[in-house]
């Protein structure tokens, strides 16, 4: 009796072990979750702090390129008032970079506080770096102008049409490279459409190459053929005293003709009919 109660009180503390590890395993499980999901969030946050900085780097760096066009400017200010063609043109280029660094700096604060006011991560030091962005953005203009105003009281004949035209310039060239980009596109595409390929060989040859014609499912080694655009391909010369075309086409669609030198040349008579059934040709020669 002594024994069943010493082995039931074993029982029992071993049970309360199993129970206390169960119980700290699910609590070891819970902790780990909750420090990946804080991990995670540091890891997201962390990203979304990098994409500010790298917005907020592009901002400066224009700043500065500003700032250096501006100097141009201002040594251009100080020069005689009858400024040369060479000098006319130097300012004229750098009103227009100022100008689309001015936009696009504008465009990427705007990027900036649309994120800033979307996110999760609020931070009042990168408010405060924004708004003083902001606020250099709406100085540097103030400067642009006033200094514009100055070239043109120094006999500088540039105005916003100038600058207006030059951005005209630029939208129009990238336009036709967009267009001629599409063009080119739709070149390759439409002659992928009308492509077909030939073979031409003997028995030697279509064993060494593994082109099988009854195995059809097996496909063709496409580099094997010569390609051919099908809307101009009519004509083919085999070079060859015997000829046969291993592919299937429609026998209205073709004729195989001997000529004076007892080489045969492949005649397509209609070739909508003739690449219907494969855009594959195989001729063996022997």
């Amino acid at each position: 009796m002594k024994l069943l109660v010493k082995t039931a009180g074993v029982l029992v503390v071993m049970l309360a072990l199993m129970c206390s590890c169960d119980f700290e395993t699910q609590a070891y499980k819970n902790l780990r979750m909750q420090k990946d999901s804080i991990q995670a969030l540091q890891q997201s946050q962390l990203l979304e702090l990098e994409n500010y900085l790298d917005l907020i780097n592009e901002v400066d760096s224009g700043f500065e390129a500003i700032r250096e066009s501006q100097n141009i400017l201002t040594f251009a200010s100080y020069d005689n008032e009858n400024p040369s063609e060479n000098m006319r043109q130097k300012v004229a280029d750098n009103l227009y970079m100022i100008n689309n660094l001015l936009a696009e700096n504008q465009s990427k604060i705007a990027e900036l506080e649309e994120k800033l006011q979307s996110s999760d991560l609020k931070s009042t030091k990168l408010q405060r770096m924004v708004n003083k962005l902001t606020a250099d953005l709406k100085k540097k203009n103030a400067e642009v102008v006033e200094l514009r105003e100055l070239l043109v009281s120094k006999n500088y004949q540039i105005d916003s049409l100038m600058v207006i035209f030059r951005m005209a310039q630029d939208r129009e060239t990238a336009l036709i490279a967009k267009t001629n980009e599409q063009d080119s596109i739709m070149s390759v595409q439409d002659a992928q459409l009308h492509r077909a390929y030939f073979f031409v060989g003997n028995r030697k040859a279509l064993r060494a190459n593994d082109i099988n014609v009854k195995d059809r499912d097996a496909g063709y080694r496409t580099e094997l053929f010569t390609p051919v655009d099908v809307r101009v391909f009519d004509r083919l010369e085999t070079g060859a005293k015997s000829a046969k075309i291993l592919t299937k086409h429609p026998e209205s669609s073709y004729e195989l003709q001997r000529q004076s030198d007892k080489t045969y040349v492949l005649i397509i008579k209609n070739a909508a009919d003739f690449w219907s059934a494969s855009r594959y040709l195989i001729v063996q020669t022997r």
